[in-house]
């Protein structure tokens, strides 16, 4: 081994090139004060690399929309939420006050959904959890008493969120059957032109009845995903599912300064609140139903092109959605996708320039090993010894 010194110190370049020049994605993310250098508590965050949260963040972050919780009350003085959660209202006698407060049990708090659609990743000095759309507002309207939601309470904070401005409504309830307020207020909201989005259901493995106010015509109803894209298998499934989107293990806010990974079709609504937020910030003049519409378009499908009984018409990605700028026909029902996102030019951008940036990079450390390997062959064979075998 000593006759040939050069032999490691060439390995330990083409190493040491090799790790530089493999990694560009990572500096980027650095220089551009990505999410994937940003510690512990992102690394947990696995929705928002899903949904290609930083793609869709070059068109907008949801600023200047508000989007309604409607649950147990939000935790406005979590650090991540602090300067995100408005003025709201409690409606049931349960939280008090304007609904900034979470009274509710540990894996049903809507401070849940409050930092999957609007988190900052303040706390922990930049180090805490981020929500898909990070400069939209949360109005917390509470409808819980004694642990438990009540259905015409429900009914006002919709009409109190949208006789307030809201265009955007989350509800973190279900009932097993609708009260006559509670259709009354969809319907209301529906014609306020607001985006009503809820979890379709967690009974998927005991019953699999359909759940209010997620079955009522009028709200996106969202299934939960895991980590690989297959549907969680407690989810609500049929004809009523309109989307899907993250819902496993998803780390988010919770109440007292404390965070929580939770499943659940509650765990998944949120992304879609949060990305009709980012769409109805990038486009304001757009309705409702192009909002919904866009989502529909731009999902990524699983399975046949139409609508899918256990996922909906596919999985949001809101990146996609952004990206694709031509709006659906403002008169339109909401209906099956106009076209395949893979059909989409502009909605396939983002992903083709991902691409070739890729190829780029591999080309380049491919490039450069050979050229090194080359020089560590020439550099070796000068450095040799002198064949001793002639002389004794």
């Amino acid at each position: 081994m000593s006759r040939h010194p050069f032999a490691g110190r060439a390995g330990a370049v083409i190493a040491v090139m090799t790790l530089a020049l493999a990694t560009p994605a990572a500096a980027s993310d650095s220089e551009s004060g990505g999410l994937r250098d940003s510690g512990g508590l992102h690394d947990s965050e696995w929705a928002l690399t899903a949904l290609k949260a930083e793609r869709a963040w070059k068109f907008s972050k949801g600023a200047g929309v508000t989007v309604a919780v409607i649950g147990t009350g939000v935790d406005a003085s979590h650090p991540d939420l602090r300067g995100r959660v408005v003025r709201g209202k409690d409606f049931a006698g349960g939280t008090g006050g304007f609904g900034t407060r979470d009274g509710g049990k540990a894996a049903e708090q809507s401070t849940h959904a409050a930092g999957i659609i609007a988190g900052t990743g303040r706390n922990y000095r930049g180090d805490g959890v981020y929500g898909l759309a990070p400069k939209a507002k949360v109005m917390p309207l509470g409808v819980y008493r004694d642990g438990k939601p009540l259905a015409d309470p429900t009914a006002k904070a919709i009409r109190h969120a949208v006789d307030h401005g809201v265009r955007v409504i989350d509800l973190a309830v279900n009932f097993k059957r609708p009260t006559p307020a509670l259709r009354s207020a969809v319907k209301y909201a529906v014609g306020k032109d607001a985006v009503i989005v809820a979890g379709a259901g967690d009974n998927g493995k005991i019953g699999n009845r359909p759940t209010y106010p997620a079955a009522l015509p009028g709200v996106v109803a969202v299934v939960a995903t895991d980590k690989k894209g297959a549907v969680w298998t407690s989810s609500h499934h049929g004809g009523k599912t309109l989307l899907a989107a993250p819902g496993v293990a998803i780390l988010t806010t919770s109440g007292d300064n404390d965070y929580w990974t939770g499943d659940g079709t509650g765990f998944a609504a949120p992304w879609v609140a949060a990305g009709a937020a980012l769409l109805r910030s990038e486009h304001p003049r757009w309705n409702a139903n192009q909002v919904v519409q866009k989502l529909i378009d731009t999902a990524d499908r699983k399975g046949s092109s139409g609508h899918d009984p256990r996922y909906g018409y596919g999985v949001i990605a809101p990146a996609k959605a952004l990206a694709d700028r031509a709006a659906p026909p403002a008169s339109a029902e909401l209906s099956a996708p106009r076209r395949h996102p893979s059909a989409t030019p502009a909605a396939a951008a983002p992903k083709t320039e991902g691409d070739e940036s890729a190829l780029v990079t591999i080309g380049v450390v491919a490039g450069v090993l050979v050229v090194l390997a080359i020089v560590a062959v020439v550099l070796i064979s000068r450095r040799r010894p002198p064949d001793n075998s002639h002389h004794g």
